[in-house]
This record gives C-alpha cells, structure tokens and sequence, in this order.
C-alpha cells in the first residue's frame, strides 16, 4: 500500500466525521477550478474538521501529498510564511527571506495546503497565500477563517451548521438521526457514557437541545460530555437558563456567536472552582502541553499539586481539556475558543502576569537542563522535546523578550536552546539569539555566549562572512572575561569557518587551540567533538586520509563514552568521505547510513544531506545510476533551504557536479531528467527512506518480524560484535542489547548467533551491489 504523503492527523488521533458528506464533494469538485477556498464561519462550526475530511478524501488528486498548516497558536504575522514552512517539514536554515524558500520548495509541487484559523493574521495569510499562488501553479490552497481573505481568486464557502430539527416539540415523525447535529450528538455521548443510546424517551429532548444550540458542532459536543453528571431534560432546563441570562452579557453579538458563548460559559459554571482557576491559568499555553508544565502554572497561591492534578483530570472528563498519547507520554491542549474563553478570564487579573512568568520559569528551566544534559545518553530525548516544545519556547521567550527591566534570563534560555536552532529551526533561532545579543548593550559574558551561538547560527545558515565576524568579535570578548569556554567554542567554530573557505593553515591553528583549551579545561561535549570530527575531516582535505580515520574513531570513542551520538553523526560523515576518497564502498556506506539513521532520529535536517550527497556519490560510482538520480534530486530539495551542497566547499561542489554529469552520461538527458525529477517530489522523510534503502524493507516486511532497532542488532551480531559491544555501538545499556539479541532469537526460532548471522547474509544478500572496477 502507497503511504499518504502529508501530515494530516490519522484516524486514531481525530474523533470521526459527522454529517457534510454532500459539503466535501462540493468542496472536492470546486478545488477542481478554485485554486483558494476559504470555508468562513464563527469558531466552533467544525470549519478545520471539514477541511481535514475534504483533504483526506481528495489526497489522490496531488502527487505531493495534503498538508495542514495549523496557525491558530501564532501570534506574530511575520512567522507565517515560516510556519507553513515548518508544517511542510522543509528545513529553513538559509539567509533567504522565509517565503523565499516557501516558494522554492512549492514552486513545481502538487499538493492541497490547508491553512487553518487566518482570522487574527489576515493579511500576513493573505500575502503569502498570494505570493504561493502566483508562483506554484500546482498548489491548491483551503483556508478557514472567520473572516475572508481578500485574495484575488478567492471562492468563500460559508459553513453552516449542522442540520436540526426545527420543531419547538422534537424530532418530529421522522429518524431523529437524520439530522446532522442529532447524530453528532448521539455520537459524541456514546463515548462519554458507557451504554448510551437514542430512545422514545430521550429522542426528543436531543432534538430539541441541538436545535437550542443551532447545530453548532463545538456547542453540541460540549452539551454531549455533560451527560456524565445529568440527564437530558435537566441538561436542556439548565441551558435555557443560561441563553435567558446570556442577552444581559453579550448585546448586538451574531446569534451564532451567543450560542457558542453560552456553551462555553455554560460548561465553565459546570466546573469546579478549582477546574475553573485551571482553565484560565492554561490557556496561557499557545500549544501542547505536558502535565508537569501545566502543573508548573496552576500549583500555587490556592492549589496544592494533587488540587491542580485533580483539576486537569476534571477539565480532560469534560473535554474543556483535550487529552492524547504520545510516544513521550501524554499531552494535552485546548481548542482555540475554549482557550480564547480562558485568556478572556486570565486577561487583565492579578494572576495574568503571575502566570505568564511561571510559563516562561518553567520553559527557561527546561531549555536550561536539556542544554545542561545534551551530551549525554538522553540527547535523543532531549531533541525530541525541543521540537516539540518550541511553540511554548517561542512564548517564553516573546515574554521574557518584553520585559525592558530585564531581558537576560530570555538571553540564557535563548542561548540554551542552540541545539533547537543549529538543527531545526535556524531562522527563528537567528531571529531570538540576535535580539539576545542586542539585548545586552554592556560587554557580559553571557553576551559574549549569545555571540558564539550568532556565529554558529550564521554559519549553519550559510553566512560565512557575518558569521566569521561575530565570531571573532566573541573571541576578544570571551579573552577580555577569562572565559575559556566560550573562547574555545569561537575558535572552534571560527576554524570550521576558515576550513570551508579553504584557508587550512588558519583552520589548523584555530581547530588546534580550540582543542588544546578542552583538554586543559578536563571536560568533553558535543560542541568539542564536533570539534574533533572537523580536525579530522581537515586531515582528510590535507591529504592525510590515515590520520583522518584515527581521528574520526577517536571522536567516535570519546561520544561513546559520553552516551553522545550527534558529534559521532559527524565523525561517521568524515569516515564516509573516507570511503569515498578510498573507494572503499563498504567503509562509506555502513558509516553513512548509520550517520543518516541517527541524524533522523535527532531531526539533524543540516546534517542528513551532507550525509545523502556522499552516499549519492558512491551509488552512481558502484552502478546504481537510477538510484543515485532519484536520489540527487531529492537531496537537491533538503540543501535548498541550506544553500549550495556542502555548504559551497569547491572540492565537493565540483565532485556534485562531475557525479551529475556521469549520470546524464550513464542514464541519458530524459531518463536522467526523469529519475531527478521523481526525486524531488519526495518528502524529507522519504528521502531518507530512499537513502537508506527502506522502501525495499518495506516491500519485504510480512517476511520479516524484526523491528528496524533490531535488524540493526542483527546486522552487528552478524558482523561478530559482543553485546558489550554492540551496547556501545548504539549508545544503549548492555542489559538493552541482550535484550534485542534475546528477542531475535525468539522471534525467528534461533538458538545461536552464527544462526542470526547467516539470517543478516540472507536478508542482504537482494541488495547488494554489482561489483565494479573503479
């Protein structure tokens, strides 16, 4: 089966689809000629769960997949273009405007964006989808907004609300469950009361209740929860009342807009005190949240822990709280009105400004520790908590940033999050680090700190000019404060600089002092291996290729000791270019992919392409000519918001562009063109699995029972490596690995490893590659 391209949510993370089936074909067929539908309507009218429905039933219909660029936690206009640069996965490091690579990246794809909640970005929303218009033929755009958004071409849909009865006595004598907003809530109380069912008695009670809160689909599933602590016909009286009182609150308001009001408020006088305190205290999370974080800003003044616990169990049993779980464990979040709602409470109380510090409290210790604890055994972990936290990091920092009496523990944390920046997210990165560095007008050392990260930021950017000047500007900052570890880093980072400028001689002293300093201070993280990795691959560029390997397994042998596996990525990245300078297929491509598997499970979108370009290289050298084409192409996608392949190093453009032309050669100008072209139409992570050789795993998977963690141990079992060493190979606890090495064997009815090793040579043997004189 053909695996979606896209990230809309799977089934199992949304609640199913009710009513609007005619809707979604309509929607589907006008796409046919509209290359913008805005569907327009108030909050809580299920704008964003028909868009969703109508990108799942029309994914066919693009080549490149459906993609949902959720917009209703942004709050400054000009991060729109790189929020939807964020939602379509591509990494955005380069020094080009954000929607200049938006364009690059759309400008030849086929696919539907669906742009969520545009209604407080208007005209940010509608410059961009303007400009993706005018330049991307092939890219059909859905917007919900509560407001249109003015852009030639526009075809606005107005979404109604789900059809109800509109007898004052019920459901009349038809199928109560032919009405939209009837089933929704039948539906919705099913899964909220064990047993629940539409009867003779209640029928008409529902009826009515819909057709009081006007088929208003939010409305209608906050009505359904409450069946929980009371019946129908109590839930009906009691919501008379509220509409009763409701003309008194929110005069001249759209009757939709009252209606969602009174449902909201309704189920806000249902909560406790204490759940009431803790719905306006989180809705200062923009995004997701864990229980801890939302602990950190309800637990205090007049709620114990086990009070706030208990407060956000009872806001999760009456869906004011949206509960899900994840790999990482349990998150939670609100829907935007019901958030609104909560900061309407928050806005101007004594507890807003309280709250808002103990959000950017916790999140500044957060990035502290994770920065504190990067070079170790959890870097995984911690990668994958700074991409999934960073919208609350963008709040910390937003509000710490505010605050003119002192901005410096916004600077700390701005400077904490530099492995967020390096790898993911280098234009926001760029955007906080260099108003850090503003922020502090007096010579500090913490500023001195924020300039390395600047110059590191710049260099991953492709700016080697700005980046060499603030990093010598840090140099004689971290000398004048006797900082030695900021002097290290500069220089380290400044020696790169010179390496890929080709200035060795500077490189060298650079690189050697930087060194000389981390050995003096007794210390290793990952910035000084990423150090050593550099002086090996300058060895390398020297012509010293026995030197480089030495130093390459020394970095390797240090991060192992350290439980550190990003540093080693570009350790095994020089032992690949090795091979490469070697011939040695077998050295470049084992180090390769294993670089490659790492780097992906840290979401190192910088290195993986360095990674890819060689092991392009080494394909089109061993025969495989379709292959390394395809692959070309895709990877000329991950270096476009990057900048030129290997980060315009002459030596290595001019191998691109020989490999380039040995394909064209190999494969002809149409087929050449051809297997490029289908290249760049895969999604990051397909790049990945392309490079990797996953699609063939894939095809053989039923034949297969072992996990992809556990043919990786096979592999090494194979290769004749001790679990101890297998453990320290993967950076895993020795019991893990006998555990793996265990579970093999169980699952393919081994008794020894000879037996997994002859299985590995099995499994391997389709895929090796013909051999070739060089």
């Amino acid at each position: 089966m053909t695996r979606r391209l896209g990230n809309l949510p799977g089934s199992e993370t949304v609640t199913s689809f009710v009513g609007r089936r005619a809707m979604v074909g309509e929607i589907r067929a006008l796409l046919g000629s509209a290359r913008l539908v805005t569907l327009l309507g108030p909050g809580g009218m299920g704008k964003t769960r028909l868009a969703i429905r109508v990108g799942e039933t029309a994914h066919r219909a693009f080549a490149d997949g459906v993609w949902l660029v959720e917009l209703a936690e942004l709050r400054d206009p000009a991060l729109t273009d790189h929020a939807i640069i964020d939602a379509l996965g591509v990494p955005d490091r380069s020094a080009e405007s954000s929607e200049e690579v938006l364009i690059e990246h759309l400008q030849d794809k086929s696919l539907l964006l669906i742009i969520d909640n545009c209604e407080h970005l208007l005209d940010a929303c509608g410059n961009v989808i303007a400009a993706v218009l005018r330049a991307a033929p092939g890219v059909r755009i859905i917007a919900t907004s509560r407001e249109a958004l003015h852009v030639p071409g526009e075809h606005v849909v107005p979404v109604p609300p789900l059809s109800f009865t509109s007898s004052d006595e019920g459901g009349g004598d038809g199928n109560p469950l032919e009405y939209e907003a009837v089933e929704l809530f039948v539906q919705r109380a099913a899964a909220a009361v064990r047993g629940f069912t539409l009867d003779a008695e209640n029928h008409e009670a529902i009826a009515r209740l819909c057709a009081r809160l006007e088929g208003m689909p939010l409305a209608i599933e906050l009505a359904a929860v409450q069946l929980q602590s009371m019946g129908v016909n109590e839930m009906l009286d009691r919501l008379e009342d509220r509409f009763q009182a409701l003309s008194t609150v929110v005069r001249g308001a759209p009757a939709r807009h009252q209606t969602l009001r009174a449902a909201v408020e309704w189920s806000y006088a249902l909560c406790s005190p204490a759940e009431q305190t803790a719905w306006a205290r989180l809705s200062v999370f923009p995004g997701g949240f864990d229980l801890d974080a939302a602990l950190a800003v309800i637990g205090y003044d007049s709620l114990t822990a086990q009070e706030s616990t208990d407060a956000v169990t009872g806001l999760v049993s009456k869906s004011v709280v949206l509960r899900q779980v994840h790999s990482a464990g349990a998150r939670y979040h609100m829907l935007e009105t019901i958030r609104q709602f909560g900061r309407e409470l928050l806005r101007g109380s004594d507890a807003e400004l309280d709250v808002s510090r103990r959000h950017a409290h916790h999140f500044a210790e957060l990035a502290a520790h994770a920065c504190h604890d990067w070079s170790g055994p959890r870097q995984r972990e911690w990668s994958s908590m700074l991409r999934r936290e960073q919208v609350n990091f963008r709040e910390a920092l937003r509000f710490g940033f505010d605050d003119d009496a002192d901005p410096s523990a916004a600077v700390r944390t701005a400077v904490d999050l530099r492995h967020l920046w390096v790898m993911g997210a280098g234009r926001e990165g760029r955007e906080w680090i260099d108003k850090a560095v503003a922020a502090l007008h007096a010579d500090t050392p913490l500023r001195a700190e924020a300039l390395w990260v600047a110059g590191w930021v710049r260099q991953v950017q492709g700016e080697p000019t700005g980046s060499s000047a603030i990093l010598t500007e840090c140099i004689d900052a971290a000398r004048r404060h006797g900082d030695q570890v900021t002097l290290a880093r500069a220089e380290l980072f400044l020696g790169v600089n010179k390496l890929l400028g080709d200035e060795l001689d500077e490189a060298e002293a650079l690189l050697s002092g930087a060194r000389a300093t981390y050995r003096s201070l007794g210390a290793e993280d990952s910035e000084s291996l990423i150090g050593l990795a550099a002086h090996g691959w300058l060895r390398l560029i020297e012509g010293d290729d026995r030197e480089a390997e030495k130093i390459a397994e020394e970095c390797r042998r240090l991060s192992r000791g350290i439980g550190e596996c990003w540093a080693a990525t570009w350790a095994l990245w020089v032992l690949g270019l090795i091979g490469w300078t070697r011939s040695d297929d077998i050295l470049a491509t084992a180090a390769l992919r294993e670089a490659i598997e790492i780097k992906r499970d840290l979401g190192d979108w910088l290195g993986i392409p360095c990674c890819v370009e060689v092991l392009v290289w080494m394909l089109a050298e061993s025969g495989q000519h379709r292959r390394a084409a395809r692959l070309m192409g895709a990877n000329r996608e991950l270096w476009v918001p990057i900048g030129q392949p290997m980060f315009g190093f002459a030596t290595y453009l001019q191998a691109h562009e020989n490999y380039t032309a040995t394909l064209r050669e190999a494969l002809g100008d149409a087929r050449f063109e051809a297997e490029h072209t289908a290249g760049g139409h895969l999604s990051p992570d397909a790049t990945v699995d392309h490079a990797l050789g996953t699609p063939r795993q894939t095809r053989t998977a039923p034949s297969s029972p072992l996990t992809r963690r556990e043919r990786q141990v096979a592999r090494l079992v194979a290769e004749g490596l001790t679990n101890r060493e297998i453990a320290e190979h993967l950076v895993i606890s020795p019991r893990t690995a006998e555990a793996h090495v265990e579970n093999i064997l169980t699952k393919l009815g081994y008794t020894s490893r000879a037996q997994i090793a002859a299985y590995v040579r099995a499994d391997h043997s389709p895929d090796s590659r013909p051999a070739q004189s060089r």
